[in-house]
C-alpha cells in the first residue's frame, strides 16, 4: 500500500463564484481552442417504479428537483449548424473508469482551477460526443483536505473538481458507489449542489431515494442515452441499515426493472454503470456475474463496470459488450499492482437498431494522471492487447484486433464455429 499523503492546503474555492463561465466554448486538454457549439442536451426523467423502493428506503417526493437537467460541452471543429438534424443514427462513447480527485489531484485542483488531469488522453477520447467517468470521491469543501489525516480510504475532492468536470467535456458521470458517503449526508448534497452549479450531468444518488434511481438522459443528433448508476458495494456498513440508502442508488433489479424497462421504450439506447466487484482482481465475482445476466436480460445495451481498480475482461451477451472493469483512469495505482496503473477506456459506437461496436484505448498512469499510448507504441500496445485476450477468457472470450489510427483495439466476441 502507497504511504499516507499529507492533504492541506489554503482552499481557493471562493474563486469560483467569481469566475465567469463560457456556455458552449472551452479550451480543452490544454489545447488549442476549438469551435464553440451546444452539446448535448441532459435531462433526469422521472421514473415509475413497478417493484416498491424497500420500506426503510424512505422516499420523500420532490416533483420541483431534478437531478440534472443541463447542457454539457462537446468539443468538435463542426459548427453545429452545419450538422443534419439527424447525423447518422449513431453516437460514440468514450467510457471511462474510476476518477478520485481527492488525495493529490485535489491538492492539484485547490492550487489551480485550470488543472486538466484529461490532459494525456487521445483524440480517441477528446473526439467522442459523450464522455463517461465514474466520480469515485465527493466533491466538498473541508477547508483544504483532501483525505483525512485518520484514514487514507476517506477522501474528498473540492468543489472545483466538478468545474475540472465540465473543462474536460464530461458528458455523463456515476455518483453512485463506496465512496459516496466518505464526509456524510452534507457532504453529498454538497456534491450533487456542485455537479449541478457546474452543470455536469450525472446519476447515482439524488436529494431522495426517488431520484437517485433516476437515470440522466442524454440527447444529441436526434438519439438519446439513458444512463443508471448503481452501486453494490458500501463503505459503512450493510447498506440497507444505513441512511445512505435515502440518497444512493443500490445494484437492486426488483427496483431498477421498471425503471430499465420504461427507458428501453422512451429512448434509443439504455446504458448501466455499476461499481461491484472485489478489487485487485482480474475476473468478476460470482455477485457482479448474477447482476450481469439480469440486466442484461432487460434489453440493456451495454454495461460498464467500475471499482476492481484494474482492467477486467470484456464479455458479451448476445453481441452486447459486458465492461465488467475499467479499472483506474485518473487515480494513483499501485507499484506492487501493475495493473492498477494500466488500463482502458471503452470507445464505443452505438448504432440504432445494431448491436454497439467497441474499441478498447489503452493508457498508463504517470501518478494519478492517464497518458494514452500511441499507435507507434507497438510494444504497450500489443503486451495490453494480450493481457486484455487473457483476462477476457473468464468472461466468455473476445477477439482483440490490433491498434487502429487512435491506438484503440477493435473488441469483437469469439465467432461461433
Amino acid at each position: 500500500m502507497l504511504p499516507p499523503l499529507p492533504m492541506t492546503s489554503s482552499s481557493r474555492q471562493n474563486e469560483l463564484s467569481r469566475m465567469p463561465r463560457a456556455r458552449g466554448c472551452l479550451l480543452l486538454l490544454g489545447l488549442m481552442p476549438l469551435a464553440c457549439r451546444e452539446g448535448p442536451d441532459v435531462e433526469s426523467p422521472r421514473v415509475a417504479f413497478s417493484a416498491p423502493i424497500p420500506k426503510s428506503a424512505v422516499v420523500v417526493p420532490a416533483p420541483s428537483v431534478k437531478v440534472a437537467d443541463v447542457t454539457a460541452p462537446i468539443v468538435t471543429a463542426t459548427p453545429l449548424a452545419e450538422l443534419p438534424a439527424v447525423a447518422e443514427q449513431r453516437l460514440l462513447l468514450a467510457a471511462g473508469g474510476d476518477v478520485n480527485f481527492g488525495r493529490e489531484c485535489g491538492q492539484a485542483i485547490l492550487q489551480d482551477l485550470g488543472y486538466a488531469p484529461f490532459a494525456g488522453l487521445s483524440a480517441a477520447w477528446s473526439s467522442a460526443d459523450l464522455r463517461f467517468v465514474n466520480l469515485e470521491s465527493q466533491l466538498s469543501d473541508q477547508n483544504g483536505v483532501t483525505q483525512s489525516p485518520r484514514n487514507r480510504l476517506i477522501f474528498s475532492g473540492p468543489p472545483g473538481g466538478a468545474d475540472v468536470l465540465a473543462a474536460a467535456g464530461i458528458s455523463l458521470v456515476s455518483t453512485a458507489n463506496n465512496h459516496a458517503w466518505d464526509y456524510g449526508r452534507s457532504a453529498l448534497l454538497e456534491t450533487i449542489a456542485n455537479l449541478e452549479r457546474a452543470r455536469v450531468p450525472f446519476a447515482g444518488t439524488g436529494v431522495d431515494a426517488e431520484a437517485a434511481y433516476r437515470p440522466v438522459v442524454a440527447r444529441m443528433k436526434g438519439l438519446s442515452v439513458a444512463l443508471f448508476a448503481v452501486t453494490h458495494i458500501w463503505n459503512q456498513g450493510h447498506f440497507h441499515q444505513h441512511e445512505g440508502q435515502k440518497h444512493v442508488a443500490w445494484a437492486d433489479i426488483d427496483i431498477l426493472r421498471a425503471g430499465i424497462q420504461r427507458a428501453r421504450k422512451e429512448h434509443d439506447f439504455v446504458i448501466v454503470s455499476y461499481h461491484g466487484g472485489e478489487e485487485y482482481i482480474s475476473a468478476p465475482v460470482d455477485k457482479t456475474r448474477r447482476f450481469v445476466k439480469a440486466v442484461m436480460a432487460l434489453g440493456v445495451d451495454a454495461f460498464i463496470g467500475h471499482h476492481p481498480h484494474v482492467p477486467q475482461g470484456v464479455g458479451w451477451v448476445q453481441e452486447r459488450p459486458v465492461l465488467y472493469s475499467l479499472g483506474n483512469l485518473v487515480f494513483a495505482g499501485h507499484d506492487d499492482r501493475p495493473w492498477t496503473k494500466q488500463s482502458f477506456f471503452a470507445r464505443l459506437e452505438l448504432s440504432k437498431g445494431k448491436p454497439a461496436k467497441l474499441a478498447a484505448c489503452p493508457y498508463a498512469l504517470d501518478g494519478h494522471r492517464p497518458r494514452s499510448l500511441l499507435s507507434g507504441e507497438s510494444y504497450a500496445l500489443e503486451r495490453f492487447r494480450r493481457h486484455l485476450i487473457d483476462i477476457s477468457t473468464s468472461t466468455g472470450g473476445s477477439t482483440v484486433a490490433g491498434p487502429d489510427e487512435f491506438g484503440c483495439l477493435p473488441v469483437t466476441p469469439i465467432a461461433k464455429k
